[in-house]
């Protein structure tokens, strides 16, 4: 099976179009990767007056069901914040909810801020590490756009929801 065939690739290709038009829309322009590969991270994006540089990194998931939060791989995590401060360049993640028909995010430096929230009675320090997954409060990140009911129903058929993320 390619790369491109693969179900998550498939659905986070949709994810960052959804990105891009929003990124575009804000008079940022975003460069893509030409490989049919595994990246780095998925788009360098650039003011048109290029005195802004920053880093977009897309995930096409769902907040967690039980928690008011979303996350990212440890590793991807880890990679993403070695290049921030190695390069001095902002990383800005970007997530695709189908569930709530929303992209939202924020600069990682800030949505990975010690917090507390206050939830089901219960104070949940983040952002909270649980075997390989690093999640962030909803309550840090910035809704962006919303996304279309045709968008909706492409990104939900491409869904594979892990069990360890609810």
């Amino acid at each position: 099976m390619s790369w491109e065939d693969r179900i998550e690739v498939q659905k986070g290709d949709l994810g960052e179009l959804l990105v891009d038009e929003y990124i575009k829309s804000k008079g940022v322009v975003p460069y893509k990767p030409d490989a049919d590969q595994a990246h780095p991270f998925d788009r360098l994006c650039a003011s048109r007056d290029k005195k802004t540089l920053y880093i977009a990194e897309v995930k096409s998931k769902a907040k967690r069901k039980y928690y008011p939060d979303t996350g990212i791989d440890i590793r991807s995590y880890n990679g993403y914040k070695e290049i921030q401060e190695k390069y001095k360049i902002n990383v800005f993640m970007y997530f695709v909810d189908d569930e709530m028909g929303l992209i939202y995010g924020g600069p990682l430096n800030r949505i990975s801020k010690k917090h507390t929230i206050l939830h089901n009675n219960k104070h949940l320090e983040y952002p909270i590490t649980m075997k390989d997954i690093i999640y962030f409060p909803l309550k840090l990140m910035k809704q962006v756009a919303q996304i279309n009911k045709e968008n909706i129903s492409k990104l939900t058929s491409l869904t594979t929801k892990n069990t360890k993320y609810l």
